[in-house]
Protein backbone atom coordinates (compact mmCIF):
# COMPACT_ATOMS: atom_id res chain seq x y z
CA UNK A 1 0.00 0.00 0.00
CA UNK A 2 1.42 3.43 -0.95
CA UNK A 3 0.44 6.90 0.18
CA UNK A 4 -0.97 7.51 -3.28
CA UNK A 5 -3.28 4.50 -2.99
CA UNK A 6 -4.37 4.19 0.67
CA UNK A 7 -6.44 1.17 1.71
CA UNK A 8 -8.82 0.68 4.63
CA UNK A 9 -11.31 -1.90 5.76
CA UNK A 10 -13.70 0.83 6.94
CA UNK A 11 -16.75 0.97 4.60
CA UNK A 12 -17.08 4.18 2.61
CA UNK A 13 -20.07 6.51 2.97
CA UNK A 14 -22.20 6.96 -0.13
CA UNK A 15 -24.48 9.58 -1.62
CA UNK A 16 -27.46 7.78 -3.11
CA UNK A 17 -30.75 8.89 -4.66
CA UNK A 18 -32.31 8.69 -1.20
CA UNK A 19 -29.59 10.78 0.44
CA UNK A 20 -26.35 10.45 2.37
CA UNK A 21 -25.71 6.96 3.80
CA UNK A 22 -22.97 6.45 6.39
CA UNK A 23 -21.66 3.07 7.58
CA UNK A 24 -22.75 1.95 11.02
CA UNK A 25 -20.38 2.51 13.91
CA UNK A 26 -20.10 -1.26 14.36
CA UNK A 27 -18.86 -1.58 10.76
CA UNK A 28 -16.46 1.32 11.30
CA UNK A 29 -15.08 -0.33 14.44
CA UNK A 30 -14.63 -3.68 12.69
CA UNK A 31 -12.81 -1.97 9.83
CA UNK A 32 -10.50 -0.04 12.14
CA UNK A 33 -9.66 -3.16 14.15
CA UNK A 34 -8.73 -4.87 10.88
CA UNK A 35 -6.60 -1.90 9.80
CA UNK A 36 -4.77 -1.80 13.15
CA UNK A 37 -4.21 -5.56 13.10
CA UNK A 38 -2.63 -5.38 9.64
CA UNK A 39 -0.48 -2.41 10.70
CA UNK A 40 0.81 -4.39 13.71
CA UNK A 41 1.76 -7.49 11.74
CA UNK A 42 -1.50 -9.42 11.79
CA UNK A 43 -1.22 -10.88 15.28
CA UNK A 44 -2.70 -8.06 17.38
CA UNK A 45 -5.18 -8.86 20.13
CA UNK A 46 -8.57 -7.41 19.00
CA UNK A 47 -9.90 -6.95 22.56
CA UNK A 48 -11.22 -3.44 23.07
CA UNK A 49 -9.47 -3.03 26.42
CA UNK A 50 -6.04 -3.31 24.76
CA UNK A 51 -4.13 -0.24 23.46
CA UNK A 52 -4.92 -1.18 19.86
CA UNK A 53 -8.57 -1.68 20.78
CA UNK A 54 -8.70 1.73 22.41
CA UNK A 55 -7.18 3.31 19.28
CA UNK A 56 -9.82 1.64 17.11
CA UNK A 57 -12.59 2.86 19.44
CA UNK A 58 -11.26 6.44 19.33
CA UNK A 59 -11.06 6.36 15.53
CA UNK A 60 -14.62 5.01 15.40
CA UNK A 61 -15.88 7.87 17.57
CA UNK A 62 -14.10 10.46 15.40
CA UNK A 63 -15.47 9.02 12.14
CA UNK A 64 -18.94 8.55 13.64
CA UNK A 65 -19.09 12.19 14.72
CA UNK A 66 -17.85 13.38 11.32
CA UNK A 67 -20.42 11.28 9.45
CA UNK A 68 -23.19 12.50 11.78
CA UNK A 69 -22.21 16.11 11.08
CA UNK A 70 -22.25 15.41 7.34
CA UNK A 71 -25.69 13.81 7.63
CA UNK A 72 -27.00 16.85 9.52
CA UNK A 73 -25.55 19.11 6.82
CA UNK A 74 -27.20 17.19 3.99
CA UNK A 75 -30.54 17.07 5.85
CA UNK A 76 -30.25 20.79 6.55
CA UNK A 77 -30.47 21.55 2.84
CA UNK A 78 -34.01 20.12 2.75
CA UNK A 79 -36.64 22.55 4.15
CA UNK A 80 -38.59 19.56 5.50
CA UNK A 81 -35.75 18.68 7.90
CA UNK A 82 -33.66 21.82 8.30
CA UNK A 83 -33.34 23.60 11.63
CA UNK A 84 -31.24 26.25 13.30
CA UNK A 85 -28.66 28.00 11.18
CA UNK A 86 -29.35 25.86 8.09
CA UNK A 87 -33.05 26.71 8.23
CA UNK A 88 -32.23 30.40 8.56
CA UNK A 89 -29.97 30.12 5.50
CA UNK A 90 -32.91 28.75 3.49
CA UNK A 91 -35.04 31.59 4.86
CA UNK A 92 -32.58 34.14 3.48
CA UNK A 93 -33.44 32.96 -0.03
CA UNK A 94 -36.99 34.18 0.71
CA UNK A 95 -35.70 37.35 2.44
CA UNK A 96 -36.91 35.96 5.76
CA UNK A 97 -35.45 36.03 9.25
CA UNK A 98 -36.47 34.02 12.30
CA UNK A 99 -38.85 36.00 14.44
CA UNK A 100 -37.78 36.84 17.98
CA UNK A 101 -40.07 36.45 20.98
CA UNK A 102 -43.07 38.80 21.00
CA UNK A 103 -44.72 40.36 24.06
CA UNK A 104 -48.15 39.70 25.47
CA UNK A 105 -50.51 42.59 24.69
CA UNK A 106 -53.56 43.75 26.61
CA UNK A 107 -56.19 46.48 26.41
CA UNK A 108 -56.94 48.22 29.70
CA UNK A 109 -59.74 50.54 30.74
CA UNK A 110 -58.34 53.39 32.83
CA UNK A 111 -60.05 56.05 34.98
CA UNK A 112 -58.72 59.54 34.12
CA UNK A 113 -57.83 62.19 36.72
CA UNK A 114 -55.58 64.33 34.49
CA UNK A 115 -57.29 65.04 31.19
CA UNK A 116 -54.98 66.49 28.54
CA UNK A 117 -51.86 64.91 29.99
CA UNK A 118 -49.65 63.03 27.51
CA UNK A 119 -48.19 59.60 28.22
CA UNK A 120 -45.21 58.82 26.03
CA UNK A 121 -44.70 55.49 24.28
CA UNK A 122 -42.90 52.90 26.39
CA UNK A 123 -44.17 54.25 29.72
CA UNK A 124 -44.82 51.49 32.24
CA UNK A 125 -48.33 52.00 33.55
CA UNK A 126 -49.50 48.55 34.66
CA UNK A 127 -48.27 45.40 36.35
CA UNK A 128 -49.71 42.10 37.53
CA UNK A 129 -49.48 40.53 40.99
CA UNK A 130 -46.18 38.83 40.16
CA UNK A 131 -44.52 42.08 39.14
CA UNK A 132 -44.64 41.61 35.37
CA UNK A 133 -44.86 45.09 33.82
CA UNK A 134 -46.82 46.49 30.87
CA UNK A 135 -46.04 49.64 28.91
CA UNK A 136 -47.83 51.84 26.38
CA UNK A 137 -47.21 50.95 22.74
CA UNK A 138 -47.77 54.49 21.40
CA UNK A 139 -48.00 58.06 22.74
CA UNK A 140 -51.38 58.81 24.31
CA UNK A 141 -52.98 62.16 25.14
CA UNK A 142 -55.69 61.61 27.73
CA UNK A 143 -59.09 62.81 26.43
CA UNK A 144 -61.63 65.03 28.17
CA UNK A 145 -63.61 62.04 29.41
CA UNK A 146 -63.91 59.89 32.50
CA UNK A 147 -62.21 56.83 31.06
CA UNK A 148 -59.82 55.83 28.29
CA UNK A 149 -58.89 52.57 26.57
CA UNK A 150 -55.13 51.93 26.32
CA UNK A 151 -53.20 49.29 24.40
CA UNK A 152 -50.27 47.90 26.41
CA UNK A 153 -47.46 45.44 25.76
CA UNK A 154 -45.58 43.35 28.30
CA UNK A 155 -42.00 44.56 28.80
CA UNK A 156 -40.82 40.93 28.93
CA UNK A 157 -41.16 39.16 25.56
CA UNK A 158 -42.52 35.62 25.46
CA UNK A 159 -45.62 33.57 26.20
CA UNK A 160 -46.67 35.30 29.44
CA UNK A 161 -50.34 34.81 30.40
CA UNK A 162 -52.46 37.84 31.24
CA UNK A 163 -55.83 36.74 32.67
CA UNK A 164 -58.78 39.14 32.81
CA UNK A 165 -58.67 41.68 35.66
CA UNK A 166 -55.07 40.78 36.51
CA UNK A 167 -53.53 44.20 35.81
CA UNK A 168 -53.39 47.21 38.09
CA UNK A 169 -51.93 50.74 37.95
CA UNK A 170 -48.15 50.59 38.32
CA UNK A 171 -47.33 54.23 39.13
CA UNK A 172 -49.03 57.54 39.80
CA UNK A 173 -48.49 60.95 38.24
CA UNK A 174 -49.59 59.85 34.78
CA UNK A 175 -53.09 61.31 34.84
CA UNK A 176 -54.67 57.96 35.68
CA UNK A 177 -56.50 57.09 38.88
CA UNK A 178 -56.83 53.33 38.29
CA UNK A 179 -57.02 50.73 35.56
CA UNK A 180 -57.90 47.12 34.86
CA UNK A 181 -58.05 44.76 31.89
CA UNK A 182 -61.65 43.52 31.49
CA UNK A 183 -60.60 40.79 29.02
CA UNK A 184 -57.59 38.47 28.90
CA UNK A 185 -54.54 39.76 27.07
CA UNK A 186 -53.33 38.28 23.81
CA UNK A 187 -50.48 36.04 24.84
CA UNK A 188 -47.11 36.70 23.25
CA UNK A 189 -44.94 34.05 21.70
CA UNK A 190 -41.50 32.62 22.24
CA UNK A 191 -38.85 32.90 19.55
CA UNK A 192 -40.05 31.25 16.34
CA UNK A 193 -39.41 27.50 16.38
CA UNK A 194 -38.50 25.22 13.49
CA UNK A 195 -42.07 24.23 12.62
CA UNK A 196 -43.49 27.76 12.65
CA UNK A 197 -40.58 29.12 10.61
CA UNK A 198 -41.09 26.49 7.90
CA UNK A 199 -44.86 27.12 7.85
CA UNK A 200 -44.24 30.83 7.35
CA UNK A 201 -41.73 30.13 4.59
CA UNK A 202 -44.32 28.08 2.70
CA UNK A 203 -46.95 30.79 3.22
CA UNK A 204 -44.55 33.47 1.99
CA UNK A 205 -44.86 32.10 -1.54
CA UNK A 206 -48.44 33.39 -1.66
CA UNK A 207 -47.26 36.81 -0.47
CA UNK A 208 -45.50 37.37 -3.79
CA UNK A 209 -48.81 37.49 -5.68
CA UNK A 210 -51.43 40.25 -5.76
CA UNK A 211 -55.22 40.66 -5.76
CA UNK A 212 -55.88 37.40 -3.93
CA UNK A 213 -56.94 36.89 -0.32
CA UNK A 214 -53.96 34.59 0.18
CA UNK A 215 -51.68 37.32 -1.20
CA UNK A 216 -52.76 39.77 1.49
CA UNK A 217 -52.79 37.15 4.23
CA UNK A 218 -49.27 36.03 3.33
CA UNK A 219 -48.05 39.65 3.37
CA UNK A 220 -49.67 40.30 6.77
CA UNK A 221 -48.09 37.19 8.29
CA UNK A 222 -44.68 38.53 7.23
CA UNK A 223 -45.06 41.80 9.18
CA UNK A 224 -43.04 42.30 12.36
CA UNK A 225 -45.10 41.59 15.46
CA UNK A 226 -47.93 39.82 13.63
CA UNK A 227 -48.70 36.49 15.27
CA UNK A 228 -51.81 35.62 13.25
CA UNK A 229 -53.91 36.93 10.37
CA UNK A 230 -56.98 35.96 8.38
CA UNK A 231 -58.49 37.41 5.20
CA UNK A 232 -61.82 36.61 3.56
CA UNK A 233 -64.34 38.40 1.35
CA UNK A 234 -68.01 38.44 0.44
CA UNK A 235 -68.20 38.32 -3.38
CA UNK A 236 -71.99 38.57 -3.46
CA UNK A 237 -74.07 41.72 -3.63
CA UNK A 238 -75.98 40.79 -0.47
CA UNK A 239 -75.07 41.00 3.18
CA UNK A 240 -74.42 37.53 4.55
CA UNK A 241 -72.80 35.69 7.45
CA UNK A 242 -69.56 33.86 6.76
CA UNK A 243 -67.71 31.88 9.44
CA UNK A 244 -69.78 33.58 12.12
CA UNK A 245 -69.12 37.14 10.89
CA UNK A 246 -71.73 39.47 9.36
CA UNK A 247 -70.17 40.38 6.00
CA UNK A 248 -71.08 43.48 4.00
CA UNK A 249 -71.70 43.12 0.24
CA UNK A 250 -68.58 43.03 -1.95
CA UNK A 251 -66.37 43.62 1.10
CA UNK A 252 -62.94 42.41 2.18
CA UNK A 253 -62.52 41.48 5.84
CA UNK A 254 -59.01 41.64 7.30
CA UNK A 255 -58.20 40.32 10.78
CA UNK A 256 -54.75 40.86 12.27
CA UNK A 257 -53.31 39.94 15.65
CA UNK A 258 -50.27 42.06 16.47
CA UNK A 259 -48.30 44.30 14.15
CA UNK A 260 -48.10 48.06 13.63
CA UNK A 261 -51.12 49.91 12.26
CA UNK A 262 -49.29 51.64 9.39
CA UNK A 263 -47.58 48.41 8.28
CA UNK A 264 -50.97 46.69 8.15
CA UNK A 265 -52.37 49.55 6.06
CA UNK A 266 -49.44 49.39 3.63
CA UNK A 267 -49.93 45.64 3.22
CA UNK A 268 -53.63 46.14 2.43
CA UNK A 269 -52.76 48.87 -0.08
CA UNK A 270 -50.16 46.70 -1.79
CA UNK A 271 -52.15 43.48 -2.04
CA UNK A 272 -55.91 44.05 -2.11
CA UNK A 273 -57.75 44.42 -5.45
CA UNK A 274 -58.55 48.07 -6.31
CA UNK A 275 -62.11 49.24 -5.72
CA UNK A 276 -62.96 46.59 -3.10
CA UNK A 277 -64.38 47.96 0.15
CA UNK A 278 -62.89 46.91 3.47
CA UNK A 279 -64.77 46.39 6.73
CA UNK A 280 -63.88 46.37 10.42
CA UNK A 281 -63.80 48.56 13.52
CA UNK A 282 -60.24 49.84 13.06
CA UNK A 283 -59.28 52.60 10.61
CA UNK A 284 -55.84 53.18 9.09
CA UNK A 285 -54.89 55.81 6.53
CA UNK A 286 -51.81 55.25 4.36
CA UNK A 287 -50.26 56.99 1.38
CA UNK A 288 -49.39 55.33 -1.91
CA UNK A 289 -45.68 56.12 -2.24
CA UNK A 290 -45.25 54.65 -5.72
CA UNK A 291 -42.77 56.90 -7.62
CA UNK A 292 -45.16 57.07 -10.57
CA UNK A 293 -47.16 59.73 -8.68
CA UNK A 294 -44.09 62.04 -8.65
CA UNK A 295 -44.81 63.61 -5.27
CA UNK A 296 -48.59 63.82 -5.69
CA UNK A 297 -49.41 60.55 -3.92
CA UNK A 298 -53.02 59.73 -2.99
CA UNK A 299 -54.01 58.50 0.47
CA UNK A 300 -56.43 55.69 1.27
CA UNK A 301 -58.31 54.77 4.43
CA UNK A 302 -58.88 51.09 5.08
CA UNK A 303 -60.80 49.20 7.73
CA UNK A 304 -59.59 46.11 9.54
CA UNK A 305 -60.22 44.25 12.79
CA UNK A 306 -58.38 42.86 15.75
CA UNK A 307 -59.71 39.48 16.97
CA UNK A 308 -61.58 39.30 20.25
CA UNK A 309 -59.74 37.10 22.77
CA UNK A 310 -62.04 34.36 24.10
CA UNK A 311 -60.85 32.51 27.23
CA UNK A 312 -60.95 28.74 26.79
CA UNK A 313 -60.85 26.38 29.76
CA UNK A 314 -59.29 22.95 29.26
CA UNK A 315 -60.73 20.53 31.83
CA UNK A 316 -58.68 17.35 32.24
CA UNK A 317 -59.78 14.37 34.32
CA UNK A 318 -57.10 11.81 35.19
CA UNK A 319 -57.35 8.47 36.93
CA UNK A 320 -56.16 8.66 40.53
CA UNK A 321 -53.22 6.39 41.35
CA UNK A 322 -50.13 6.26 43.55
CA UNK A 323 -47.94 6.91 40.50
CA UNK A 324 -49.40 10.36 39.81
CA UNK A 325 -46.55 12.81 40.58
CA UNK A 326 -46.94 15.83 42.84
CA UNK A 327 -46.36 18.19 39.89
CA UNK A 328 -48.99 16.52 37.68
CA UNK A 329 -50.87 19.81 37.20
CA UNK A 330 -47.75 21.61 35.97
CA UNK A 331 -46.82 18.78 33.62
CA UNK A 332 -50.31 18.67 32.13
CA UNK A 333 -50.39 22.44 31.72
CA UNK A 334 -47.02 22.42 29.95
CA UNK A 335 -48.10 19.58 27.64
CA UNK A 336 -51.32 21.32 26.62
CA UNK A 337 -49.66 24.71 26.16
CA UNK A 338 -46.96 23.06 24.05
CA UNK A 339 -49.62 21.99 21.54
CA UNK A 340 -51.59 25.25 21.54
CA UNK A 341 -48.74 27.77 21.46
CA UNK A 342 -46.86 26.70 18.34
CA UNK A 343 -46.84 24.32 15.43
CA UNK A 344 -49.55 23.08 13.16
CA UNK A 345 -52.24 22.75 15.84
CA UNK A 346 -51.69 26.03 17.70
CA UNK A 347 -54.71 28.07 18.74
CA UNK A 348 -55.44 30.61 16.01
CA UNK A 349 -58.22 32.45 14.22
CA UNK A 350 -60.34 30.18 12.07
CA UNK A 351 -58.74 27.07 13.55
CA UNK A 352 -60.39 24.15 15.30
CA UNK A 353 -59.24 22.93 18.69
CA UNK A 354 -59.54 19.16 19.10
CA UNK A 355 -59.61 17.65 22.57
CA UNK A 356 -58.16 14.41 21.18
CA UNK A 357 -54.89 16.14 20.20
CA UNK A 358 -54.50 17.63 23.66
CA UNK A 359 -55.36 14.29 25.27
CA UNK A 360 -52.64 12.61 23.22
CA UNK A 361 -50.08 15.12 24.49
CA UNK A 362 -51.13 14.43 28.09
CA UNK A 363 -51.06 10.65 27.54
CA UNK A 364 -47.47 10.97 26.33
CA UNK A 365 -46.39 12.24 29.76
CA UNK A 366 -46.18 8.67 31.07
CA UNK A 367 -48.09 5.66 32.28
CA UNK A 368 -49.44 7.68 35.20
CA UNK A 369 -51.31 10.05 32.86
CA UNK A 370 -54.47 8.03 32.20
CA UNK A 371 -56.88 10.54 30.67
CA UNK A 372 -60.50 9.77 31.51
CA UNK A 373 -61.83 12.90 29.82
CA UNK A 374 -60.65 16.19 28.35
CA UNK A 375 -63.12 18.90 27.35
CA UNK A 376 -62.95 22.45 26.02
CA UNK A 377 -65.14 25.16 27.52
CA UNK A 378 -65.95 28.85 27.00
CA UNK A 379 -68.49 31.10 28.70
CA UNK A 380 -71.12 30.01 26.16
CA UNK A 381 -69.96 26.49 25.24
CA UNK A 382 -69.28 23.66 27.67
CA UNK A 383 -67.94 20.11 27.48
CA UNK A 384 -66.81 20.43 23.88
CA UNK A 385 -64.52 17.86 22.29
CA UNK A 386 -64.12 20.05 19.22
CA UNK A 387 -64.17 23.85 19.41
CA UNK A 388 -64.37 26.25 16.47
CA UNK A 389 -65.13 29.89 17.20
CA UNK A 390 -66.30 32.61 14.81
CA UNK A 391 -63.44 33.80 12.65
CA UNK A 392 -63.11 37.12 14.52
CA UNK A 393 -62.54 35.43 17.88
CA UNK A 394 -59.17 34.16 19.06
CA UNK A 395 -59.22 31.19 21.47
CA UNK A 396 -57.00 32.07 24.42
CA UNK A 397 -55.65 29.36 26.71
CA UNK A 398 -53.29 30.04 29.61
CA UNK A 399 -51.90 27.68 32.26
CA UNK A 400 -54.43 29.18 34.68
CA UNK A 401 -57.33 28.01 32.47
CA UNK A 402 -56.11 24.40 32.40
CA UNK A 403 -57.53 22.35 35.27
CA UNK A 404 -56.80 18.81 36.37
CA UNK A 405 -59.10 16.58 38.44
CA UNK A 406 -58.10 13.18 39.80
CA UNK A 407 -60.87 10.60 40.02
Amino acid sequence: MSLSDPQTAVPSPSLTETGFVAPSEQDILSGRLSDVNIALGGTANPALNTPQGQLALSDTAVLGDAFAAMLALFNGVDPAFSSGRMQEAIGRIYFMQRRPATPTTATVQAVINGAGQTISAGTIIASDTSGVQYATTAPVTLPQSATVSLDLACTTPGAIPCPAKSLQLYQGGLGLASLTNPAPGSMGSDAENRTDFETRRRNSVAANSRSQNASLMGALLELDGVTDAYVMDNPSGNATTISGVAMEPHALYVLVEGGAENAIGQAILAKKPPGIATMGDRLVTVQDTNPVYAGNSPSYTFRYDRPQPVPVTVAVTLEQSDSVPSDALTQVQNAVMGVLQSGRYRARMGGTLYASRLSAAVDALGDWAEVLSLTLNTDSLTNQTRLRLPINQLPTVTPATITVELV
